[in-house]
């Protein structure tokens, strides 16, 4: 029993289109490469089988033809190599390919209705397991664009057929419906090949949207939607080291939010994650792209700031800290307003000596009295 793929829902499908159409597209461009030579081959051995049976002048003539699209297809392949283009871009060569395999295929149908024409009954049936052959390698090849399976298939092998049903007799009646019975389970068959394929593809970028998540989610604290520890230190030594490369001083703050516990016993731990939440906001806000922000643990938060001296780490932590002194944080029927004490320090590329001086500098703002800043 043939298992068939189960149905994708639409609005899945459609997230990752383009995508996926230039992945099938991809794919097409490197499968398919061999078939332009394939193609031209048994059409030189079909001409050969049936040598003598019709005019040599018109099998010249069919294969110069089929060379001169085969060139042409294989140019623009060349073309396609030679740009190598990636994601949406390719979706520019799906034309140019449609276009290049229907005229091979239509010259290919063509060329065996004429031979189909010109030989006797049984070199007919030889000429029929010829297209049978084609039909089989279409499916195969193109198997990754249904509609482009079909338009080729139809090409090479409607013409034939249908020439065999106008002519009189059992054996041309009974290779007509060979014929059509194999186009027709052909199609059903690339129906399952493409719902397969398009359904790994998509898998393929479920999964990895679900990595970018759990990813994403193991580098953010939940809460204040900024870095963990983990990720700032991660993200910390990296911008170190640049600076250290290219001579550049680096600063770092340390925050801690000033009588926190006294908010959660007061108020509760809904109103201290509220707190949190506004300042992983305003770190978010108030500082560059550049400058690194993290929640270390608790109400303790930390900025590196690349290429800064500590004269002017000293003003942004001033200005930051003024910032959240004046901030509103609507909780229930009241208002909550917290202060921050922060420590800053600098002249060193190693992160944990940095973090260290800096935590020291931040506990001699809260001794001096809190809503500080020390360097």
């Amino acid at each position: 029993m043939t298992n068939v793929p189960p149905t994708i829902p639409d609005q899945l499908v459609s997230s990752y289109d383009a995508a996926i159409r230039a992945d099938t597209l991809s794919l097409l461009f490197r499968q398919s490469f061999p078939a332009l030579f394939l193609s031209l081959l048994i059409a030189c051995i079909m001409c050969w089988t049936l040598w003598g049976s019709v005019p040599p002048y018109a099998v010249y003539a069919w294969i110069s033809v089929l060379g001169v699209s085969t060139l042409i297809r294989l140019t623009m392949f060349l073309r396609y190599f030679g740009a190598r283009p990636q994601g949406a871009q390719i979706l520019a060569w799906e034309r140019p390919y449609a276009a290049t395999l229907m005229l091979s295929s239509l010259i290919w149908g063509l060329g065996a209705l004429y031979l189909i024409h010109e030989v006797k009954t049984m070199q007919q049936g030889i000429v029929l397991f010829f297209l049978a052959g084609m039909l089989g390698g279409s499916m195969v090849t193109y198997a990754s664009h249904r509609v482009m399976t079909i338009c080729a298939m139809s090409c090479v092998m409607v013409p034939s057929t249908l020439w065999l049903y106008t002519q009189p007799g059992q054996a041309a009646l009974g290779m007509a419906i060979a014929s059509t019975t194999m186009m027709a389970t052909a199609f059903l068959g690339t129906k399952v090949l493409s719902k397969a394929m398009q359904s790994s593809l998509l898998l393929s970028y479920q999964l990895q949207h679900a990595r970018d998540i759990a990813e994403n989610m193991a580098r953010t604290d939940a809460l204040t939607g900024i870095f963990n520890r983990r990720a700032f230190v991660e993200c910390g030594e990296q911008a170190i080291q640049l600076c250290e490369r290219n001579a550049h001083r680096v600063s770092i703050l340390l925050i801690d939010i000033d009588f926190f516990k006294h908010v959660n016993d007061t108020y509760g731990h809904g109103a201290g994650d509220l707190v949190l939440k506004r300042m992983g906001h305003l770190l978010e806000s108030r500082f560059r792209k550049t400058d690194i922000c993290g929640r270390l643990g608790g109400e303790e938060f930390a900025v590196l700031l690349p290429n800064t001296e500590v004269a002017v780490a000293k003003i942004l932590a001033d200005k930051f800290r003024e910032t959240v002194a004046d901030t509103v944080i609507p909780w229930q029927t009241k208002n909550l307003g917290v202060t921050i004490s922060i420590g800053v320090a600098a002249d060193s590329y190693d992160l944990e000596s940095l973090l260290q001086r800096a935590d020291m500098a931040m506990y001699q703002a809260k001794a001096s009295g809190r809503n500080a800043t020390v360097c």
